[in-house]
């Protein structure tokens, strides 16, 4: 049995995790060809309901990741927030391009979150929103090496 904590346990957070179990199931039959997914890419993705501090999706369980590595239709992607310190475990970007649409739903500072880096199905993915510059994708590859490695 695990520590009752109100936070984590709370009737709320439960509605929730149903709600994203109905998602999910939808996600399971998405047809993932007829569009593409590439490196360096910023994407809004469904990314759920997760444990504790994983990170979660928001409205409607969705939430920007980069996509750092494709292996066929599996992506190996870094969430992004508006939170975090300036630390090892984050990265700040400077640079990023953004698609117009979506220049005005993206916060001036966000951060791709290094220590939640994941394997993600192209199912997934919903809207490509921008892209990094290649700088900034070696600054956040280099990261991750020092912080798995």
């Amino acid at each position: 049995m695990y520590p009752q904590d109100d936070k984590t346990n709370s009737h709320h957070n439960l509605e929730k995790f149903d709600e994203w179990n109905k998602e999910k199931k939808t996600i399971h039959t998405v047809d993932p060809d007829g569009f593409y997914v590439n490196e360096r890419e910023i994407w809004y993705v469904k990314l759920g309901m997760n444990v504790g501090n994983e990170s979660n999706g928001k409205q409607d369980f969705r939430r920007p990741v980069v996509v750092i590595k494709k292996v066929g239709n599996l992506f190996f992607v870094v969430p992004m927030t508006t939170k975090g310190k300036d630390s090892k475990f984050y990265h700040v970007f400077q640079k990023n391009e953004y698609i117009e649409h979506y220049r005005d739903q993206i916060p001036e500072i966000s951060r791709a979150q290094l220590s939640q880096v994941r394997i993600m199905d192209k199912r997934r993915f919903l809207d490509r929103i921008g892209y990094i510059h290649r700088d900034e994708f070696t600054e956040i590859k280099k990261k991750l090496r020092e912080l798995l490695l």
